[in-house]
């Protein structure tokens, strides 16, 4: 580790994490999708709702071109460029009501946040390491899903003036690129940039040498979590609809709500060890029945405090998430764990994009297309998805208590 990173530890900590408050964000301006809807009338009510979810789509391109970028440019600069780019992209809509130039703003959103979401946690790795390491990388975590929340509670204030202004909460993007741009150490950069050069050089031969196809087990945790992403976005993109629908009085409390459901999501994803300690692999099984209760309690939610507790029990089930991503780390070969989670990410990205398009066109088909019905398509996805890692957990289980031994 350099003199520099040394000397200004603390600070360098709070300049790599402070990346992260931007990284759950997309969402945020879910609080004006009721607005947004009446605004564009002449659109489908799914094509609006995909203002919230297109920048999951932009992501999901750019995170796999950021090594090619960080290659050119360096990880600062790719970060600076990254966030300049979140800043134009997130602000824009804010100063346009032309729905294509939005599409295409939201767009560029996605591809600034897409550019540095790897970054987020490889800085970490570039100077710090083992304890300390695992402790930034839950506090990381934990940064990210509170950013989320403050950007959502800071977007349900402003959209009380009108839908446009909800993405003025876009403008906090600047403090992050000062913080950043003054703590991340200038002559650090090439040499971290040439040290994981030769990591990736070493890892790329070692995947030519030795080619392992991944373990079922973990495709099918990516499929899963994908399927996932799908459904439970419609808690960001049909909410507000949802309440509309239902005619709940105090509807303004709608990004209040979702805020604490976020705040309490980062604290259980603080404490995901001790859970799983608990539950061990039963663990998906318990959260995503949770998170059905509290999607088919949205279906009859009588006011918004309810509404509180129900977004809490289903913003439970992002712990689905870490379990997922440690399977992978443990089953997949070493060669592929790399490109297993990039590709894990790219399928979030991707279920969260198709979610109003995907959940629309399931509520067609049983001729139930309203935001209410929604969240019942949403339960049975749930309710699904416990049903399958129930029986992986129980053929788990199976496997530990009666090992094949091999003469």
């Amino acid at each position: 580790m350099s003199e520099l990173s040394i000397k200004h530890r603390g600070l360098l900590k709070f300049g790599i994490l402070s990346i992260s408050t931007m990284l759950q964000d997309a969402s945020a301006i879910s609080v004006a999708v009721v607005g947004m809807v009446g605004a564009f009338s002449n659109h489908s009510a799914a094509s609006v709702q995909a203002l919230v979810t297109i920048p999951s789509f932009s992501m999901m391109i750019f995170i796999l071109l950021n090594s090619v970028v960080v290659k050119f440019i360096g990880k600062r600069n790719t970060v600076i460029i990254s966030l300049l780019l979140a800043l134009i992209g997130g602000v824009g809509p804010a100063f346009t009501s032309n729905f294509t130039a939005i599409q295409i703003l939201r767009f560029i959103y996605g591809a600034g946040t897409g550019l540095y979401t790897p970054l987020a946690v490889s800085l970490l790795g570039d100077f710090f390491s083992g304890d300390e390491l695992r402790s930034l990388l839950g506090i990381q975590a934990a940064v990210s899903a509170i950013g989320s929340s403050a950007m959502t509670f800071v977007a349900g204030m402003l959209v009380g003036i009108d839908w446009q202004s909800c993405f003025w909460v876009y403008f906090l993007v600047i403090p992050v690129l000062i913080i950043f741009t003054i703590a991340y150490p200038k002559n650090s950069d090439g040499k971290n940039v040439k040290k994981n050069e030769v990591v990736k050089n070493n890892l790329e031969s070692s995947i030519e040498k030795k080619s392992k196809k991944l373990p079922v087990i973990v495709i099918i945790g990516i499929l899963l979590l994908f399927v996932y992403f799908s459904v439970i976005m419609a808690l960001y993109t049909d909410s507000g609809l949802a309440i509309k629908q239902l005619d709940l009085s105090n509807q303004g409390f709608l990004g209040t709500a979702l805020s604490i459901a976020g705040l309490v999501s980062a604290a259980f994803s603080v404490l995901y060890g001790k859970i799983f300690k608990i539950f061990k692999h039963f663990t998906p099984v318990v959260i995503l029945v949770i998170s059905a209760i509290g999607f088919i309690g949205m279906t009859r939610v009588p006011n918004m405090f309810m509404f509180t507790v129900y977004a809490i029990m289903i913003s439970v089930s992002a712990l689905l998430v870490p379990y997922v991503y440690s399977t992978v780390l443990e089953n997949a070969p070493a060669s592929s764990k790399n490109l297993t989670i990039s590709l894990a990410m790219v399928l979030n990205n991707l279920g969260a994009y198709i979610s109003p398009y995907f959940l629309a066109f399931i509520g067609k088909g049983i001729g139930k297309s309203d935001p209410v019905s929604a969240f019942l398509i949403c339960t049975f996805f749930m309710i699904m998805l416990a049903v399958i890692f129930l029986i992986l957990a129980i053929k788990r289980q199976k496997i530990v208590n009666h090992p094949v031994v091999k003469n």
